[in-house]
């Protein structure tokens, strides 16, 4: 397996593969489309918000893939930039490795072997702009992040919280990003200058290394927190929910979703050595509660802020099953399966009594697992939970759209508010998914047959402030979910499908 290590701890044969590996990348091509995928993803579907952290781990992970592909050696594991020993005079920047600090006036590289003549960046085009420029402590940090920072970052839960952006306080994310706190990540982009300020900071082979020092802190935090999961799960903003998919993050078997970058054991990333307090990424197995259908409720706590807990139950055959909690705590209610934790069925927030969630439909025999949370990451409380099954398949628990007929009438009664609708086409072909009314709504459609596989989405492409999709769709039940655009807004709406060809 690779070792991510210490840069300044790589050995001079070590130093030679990366720097190789680094400019077979650049010859290639490749490395500039690293550049302009970064460059070119939208800045707020990747930084200041919650997939900031997952969709930097995926994308030093693809490159990381690629020097082991190019330098023929499985085991190159991407070096990280150790903040609190990586000032200007560490070895990370001698001119066997990065080379150092550009020119005090120019700001050009002029050592190393990314320097002036032997590397040339581009623009967010593609376009060649010059050489590598770095101004280290010039740009507006003097210092770099120390470990007493780096360790009280290391304490805050929960992973995020709403508005779910630079305002997110408590959070782990804001805070490692450096939008709160002691300003980790973006003091690092800074304290370079030069090449690693804009988008296209990729240029500069120093941008990996500091990006897997930044993965190699959430990487802690997960073992320091195992029961601490990634926030939202859902009811933020596109993009940015556990399972929906990242923005300019190629398909692959990694995965492209939040969830499928959560187990750094899994996707076989490993590290040289651990902070002190940091447990031995050996942890006990998740406590996973079995579920027993038809009996009675078991208790449950959410303890600790940000805490998910796990429940799993087995089918023997199609059954048609409800999985509710009752008690005073607002819960969340995520459904996984059947055989695939990472497959996302169905999710629900006040479909039961109160404040509590209810999942209920027909289910294919297999495992599921499902998670609960409170819609609040920073509250605690008690709940209960129970599985009801029944044999058979009763008629759907959600309204169901016909195609041509008059538009159904609906609202966004509550905070975050999502409705969800089935669509059954019986026949190939063109249709419109359409809102009316005068409230914003942004509507999103999955299928076939899946509530989590994303199809299309829509903000206001109707008349006014309305969603409209114009799909291809084979046969097969799909669902459209509509929800307010603003996560605190409410308002009427009617929505409809209509065939075209």
């Amino acid at each position: 397996m690779a070792i991510r290590k210490d840069a300044n701890t790589l050995t001079p044969a070590e130093r030679q593969e990366f720097v190789q590996a680094v400019h077979t990348l650049k010859q290639s091509g490749l490395y500039n489309q690293f550049v302009l995928r970064h460059a070119n993803t939208p800045m707020a579907a990747i930084h200041r918000s919650p997939a900031f952290l997952p969709w930097h781990r995926r994308f030093i992970l693809d490159f990381e893939r690629e020097l082991q592909r190019v330098s023929g050696n499985p085991n190159l594991g991407l070096p990280y930039w150790n903040w609190p020993s990586g000032g200007p005079n560490a070895s990370m920047w001698n001119d066997d490795l990065l080379g150092g600090d550009g020119n005090s006036i120019t700001g050009i590289v002029e050592t190393g072997p990314f320097r002036s003549g032997q590397w040339l960046v581009i623009n967010s085009d593609g376009n060649t702009t010059g050489p590598l420029r770095r101004q280290f402590g010039r740009s507006g940090a003097s210092t770099l992040p120390t470990q007493s920072e780096i360790l009280q970052v290391l304490g805050i839960t929960p992973y995020d919280s709403f508005p779910w952006n630079i305002g997110s306080s408590p959070s782990f994310r804001n805070q490692l990003e450096g939008w709160a706190g002691p300003n980790l990540h973006n003091r690092g982009h800074v304290w370079v200058g030069g090449s690693m300020l804009p988008m296209t900071s990729p240029n500069d082979p120093v941008f990996f290394m500091h990006h897997c020092m930044v993965d190699k802190l959430w990487h802690e935090w997960q073992l320091r927190f195992p029961n601490q999961g990634y926030l939202p799960v859902s009811g933020g903003p596109f993009g940015q929910n556990l399972t929906d998919v990242m923005a300019g993050t190629p398909n692959s078997p990694v995965g492209s979703r939040p969830i499928d970058m959560l187990d750094s054991a899994a996707l076989g990333i490993e590290y040289d050595q651990l902070l002190p307090g940091t447990p031995q990424p050996t942890p006990p197995a998740q406590n996973i509660t079995q579920l027993n259908a038809n009996t009675a409720p078991v208790p449950g706590q959410i303890s600790q802020p940000g805490e998910i807990d796990l429940f799993e139950f087995n089918l023997d055959q199609r059954r048609h099953a409800t999985l509710e909690t009752s008690g005073n705590s607002d819960t969340v209610l995520t459904l996984f399966g059947p055989d695939d934790f990472t497959r996302e069925i169905a999710i629900n927030d006040d479909g039961g009594s109160n404040f509590n969630s209810r999942i209920s439909m027909t289910l294919s025999a297999g495992t599921y697992r499902a998670s609960i949370r409170l819609f609040s990451p920073g509250s605690t409380g008690d709940y209960q939970i129970q599985l009801s099954t029944e044999t058979g398949t009763p008629a759907p628990s959600i309204p169901v759209l016909t195609v041509d007929n008059p538009p159904f009438a609906a609202a966004i009664s509550t905070d975050r508010e999502s409705d969800v609708y089935q669509i059954n086409i019986s026949t190939a072909g063109r249709y419109r998914v359409e809102t009316q009314g005068t409230t914003d709504v942004f509507l999103s459609v999955y299928g076939p047959n899946s509530q989590s596989a994303f199809v299309a989405a829509d903000d206001d492409s109707g008349i006014g402030l309305n969603a409209r999709l114009i799909l291809e769709l084979n046969p097969g039940s799909y669902f459209a979910a509509v929800r307010h655009f603003s996560a605190l807004g409410r308002g009427a709406y009617q929505i409809r499908v209509v065939r075209l060809t």
